[in-house]
């Protein structure tokens, strides 16, 4: 018998495990874990579970026409994985690779170890183009490519009925609750192909300009993140569908928004490769240069404000409150938002990074630290990047939709106000229904101000601390920087990486 672990990886279409699992002959055991110590993880949220319970339930749906129940326990992984032992004949196990958060990489040590001490194969497969043990970039591209581009893994026709018996339904965890907003929820197969086909077919003509703006980019942007994140969508079936969209339209406008979209799938396997090679970049900065820079001046309620979307910015704290109400938020607003609370703000981008973990539904770690960390500028090879939060409510919101959507209290402000509320004087403000720190709050911090501040802080830093620095950073371009061929020798970063929040 097989043991088929299922961890991130929640679909049946162009699953290596599941496939090379059925393949051998033998009875397969389709196993989903709910381990209690990761849902105590601070980067964890009910939110996350809504979507995974959910999804479980279709997959349930999806092995039972199989012909094989997919068996869900409670506990931590090792003691489940022992006592299945005692309870099937298993001789081997099947899972993918995954690039989780730290407690996923530790966890899978320990599950190692314990295959080990029974003598019991392990085999792992990519989900992403992602490398184990990769020792630099350079022949980065040219692997994802070969694997991105290798044929998809068939569907079993059905998996040889073992038994019910120890079937668990999974646990009626609160999917929502009166205090959880609505958020993005797993959509049965034939909707999530609709999904798709309407953005390879239609919104994509939009995506190039409107993955930007903050009214269009619900409808621009592809809305297929979640699905990637937690497996529901093969990554290789996406891009191969993508290419081959690109390859049969005339649209110019659809051609420019696959040309952009297929860059961007690319480089979601290219941020999960740094954490993949540097797990430990989750919890500290990667550039250790920088390490002590800000820890010491963070701010509670600088960081209340920035997270409940109360730091009188109107683009910030739509931005925030859109996020904390649907679990999703277009890519530049959470460039901001990571820029403005590092920033203006000062805070250190670790409580940061949690805080936003929790809310995005699509949360992925191998995407989610490495982006955090580049915002926050402590990569050692990225420029810092800090957004005017007036300039870019004007530019990427100027009628105010969006805001206003997100911020009732300005409703009756007029556009020339809308993006800087604090300039209104008090007959305005009583005119508008936006008393300043009654209605809405005035700025927790000046912008100009507070910028100032941020690039005295970095050039005094950098200033006292340069022992080492260039070899670090080195290090650094080595084992993580984008490059399309070979180097020997250290070399800047190619700007192309910047695209990801560039229009």
């Amino acid at each position: 018998m097989h043991l088929l672990w299922l961890k991130r990886d929640l679909r049946l279409a162009d699953h290596a495990a599941l496939h090379y699992a059925a393949q051998q002959g033998a009875a397969v055991l389709p196993v989903y874990i709910i381990e209690p110590d990761y849902w105590q993880q601070p980067d964890t949220s009910l939110r996350h579970w809504a979507f995974i319970c959910s999804a479980l339930e279709q997959l349930q749906q999806q092995f039972s026409a199989l012909g094989q129940p997919l068996l869900v326990f409670y506990g931590a992984a090792s003691r489940v994985f022992r006592q299945l032992t005692e309870q099937f004949p298993i001789t081997a196990v099947y899972s993918h690779e995954e690039t989780g958060n730290l407690w996923s990489y530790q966890r899978d040590l320990a599950v190692e170890k314990l295959w080990h001490e029974l003598a019991i194969p392990w085999h792992q497969y990519r989900q992403f183009a992602v490398f184990r043990r990769l020792a630099d970039r350079d022949l980065w591209f040219k692997q994802a490519d070969e694997w991105l581009t290798q044929p998809l893994f068939p569907i079993p026709k059905q998996l040889p009925f073992i038994t019910a018996a120890n079937w668990q339904a999974p646990l009626q965890w609160p999917i929502r609750s009166k205090d959880l907003p609505l958020c993005q929820s797993p959509q049965q197969a034939a909707a999530l192909s609709n999904t798709l086909q309407s953005f390879l077919t239609n919104r994509v003509k939009s995506y190039r300009g409107g993955i930007s703006y903050a009214s269009k980019a619900p409808q621009a942007c592809s809305r297929l993140s979640p699905y990637l994140s937690y497996g529901l969508l093969s990554m290789r079936q996406l891009q191969q569908q993508a290419w081959q969209q690109r390859k049969t339209t005339e649209h110019e406008n659809q051609q420019r928004g696959l040309d952009a979209f297929y860059s961007r799938l690319r480089w979601h396997c290219h941020f999960m490769q740094k954490l993949e090679d540097e797990p430990e970049l989750e919890m500290r900065n990667l550039h250790r240069g920088f390490d002590g820079m800000r820890e010491n001046d963070f701010s509670a309620v600088l960081f209340q404000a920035w997270a409940t979307g109360q730091t009188g910015y109107p683009m910030i704290d739509a931005a925030m409150r859109s996020l904390l109400a649907t679990g999703w938020l277009h890519f530049r607003a959470r460039a901001m938002l990571v820029a403005f609370a590092c920033y203006h703000l000062w805070l250190h981008w670790r409580p940061v990074a949690l805080h936003l973990a929790r809310c995005f539904v699509d949360y992925e770690p191998g995407i989610h630290y490495p982006q955090i960390q580049m915002q926050a500028g402590t990569t050692g090879i990225n420029p810092n990047r800090m957004y005017n939060p007036v300039k870019q409510s004007i530019q990427k919101d100027p009628e105010g939709k969006f805001i206003r959507h997100w911020l009732p209290e300005l409703q009756q402000v007029p556009d020339g106000w809308l993006h800087q509320p604090w300039l209104l004087n008090r007959q305005q403000q009583q005119q508008y229904v936006c008393r300043l720190d009654i209605d809405y709050p005035a700025p927790v911090v000046p912008h100009e101000q507070a910028i100032k501040l941020a690039r005295q802080r970095l050039k005094h830093w950098l200033q006292q601390h340069q022992t080492d620095w260039k070899e670090q950073k080195q290090r650094i371009v080595r084992k993580h920087a984008s490059r399309k061929r070979p180097t020997t020798r250290s070399k800047p970063i190619s700007r192309k990486q910047l695209a990801l929040f560039n229009d």
